[in-house]
């Protein structure tokens, strides 16, 4: 079925190619984005599951899927919020009492842990946003969105160049959790950057050369950076890790009030760029992690 994975990945970097593009330019993107591909990714699932001839219990995994995912989207009550909300209840019942009727009768086969992952990483992704160690709320909607896309290792052609050993591997580290990964290594070319660039105009100071770079202090309104500097008890000191929720007007105008003419300050990368980039890489290339087990 090398089309359909040949598919998954076609599908996965034109999405992503859109996304990133308004990303990049306005630093947001649409969630129609994300509900497309997870929708497109259904109906792969889909198809693969015909193509396969599964039991049809196995279609069941489609309910739990798309109850968890399009969640996501939909502005409800919370569960507890201003009372019990039945129809989230009832919701989170049918994903349960399907997954559980699922474990019980295929949970024996490896396919059913195949498919089990993409709401397992619809958790942990969640739970890792949660936690922020993902930051951005698209970067985590394009990531469950692509567990949706990607149950398993795509298979094309020659690729993937690193050998998948066996399918317990896709199971106990899931190609989006892959995507994740090697985006991540992406990402380090920005420290690196900005490492060269600091040193290239004489700015050297650690670790802000790594973080960040200096600009005039009337520009950072036209850019999409963080300050990385406070007025803190009459004195200017450097916060290398600023949080989204901080006033920013208020920083910058007790920072020139002390005199400051520019100021470090730290990008905000797309990090869309780099997952579109890392399907790419993952696809073509595989996971890295397995040549340090090997």
């Amino acid at each position: 079925m090398e089309w359909l994975d040949i598919s998954r990945v076609a599908l996965a970097v034109v999405i992503l190619i859109i996304a990133s593009y308004t990303d990049w330019r306005t630093r947001m993107a649409s969630d129609w984005n994300w509900i497309f591909l997870g929708c497109a990714g259904m109906a792969i699932l889909f198809v693969e599951m015909s193509s396969l001839g599964v039991q049809w219990q196995y279609y069941l995994f489609l309910i739990p899927i798309a109850i968890l995912f399009l969640d996501l989207f939909w502005e409800r009550r919370g569960l507890l919020e201003d009372g019990l909300n039945v129809w989230a209840l009832a919701l989170y019942a049918i994903v349960i009492i399907s997954l559980a009727y699922l474990f019980v009768t295929l949970g024996s086969e490896q396919l059913f842990w195949q498919y089990f992952t993409i709401p397992i990483m619809f958790v942990l992704l969640i739970l890792m946003y949660q936690f922020d160690v993902i930051k951005g709320g698209a970067d985590a909607k394009a990531l469950i969105a692509l567990s949706v896309v990607f149950p398993s290792y795509p298979v094309f052609l020659q690729f993937p160049i690193i050998a998948i050993p066996n399918t317990l591997v896709t199971i106990a580290f899931p190609f989006s959790l892959v995507i994740l990964f090697n985006a991540a290594l992406l990402s380090l070319i920005v420290p690196i950057g900005l490492m060269i660039l600091n040193a290239s105009r004489k700015d050297v100071k650690i670790p802000a050369m790594f973080l960040g770079y200096k600009v005039s202090i009337l520009e950072v309104k036209r850019k999409f950076v963080w300050p990385m500097q406070r007025v803190e008890e009459g004195v200017v000191r450097f916060r290398y890790f600023p949080k989204e929720d901080e006033d920013f007007d208020q920083v910058l105008e007790q920072l020139a009030s002390a005199g400051e003419k520019s100021i470090w300050v730290t990008p905000k990368m797309p990090f869309l760029v780099f997952i579109t980039a890392s399907v790419l890489l993952s696809s073509v290339l595989g996971n890295v992690v397995l040549l340090f087990l090997r």
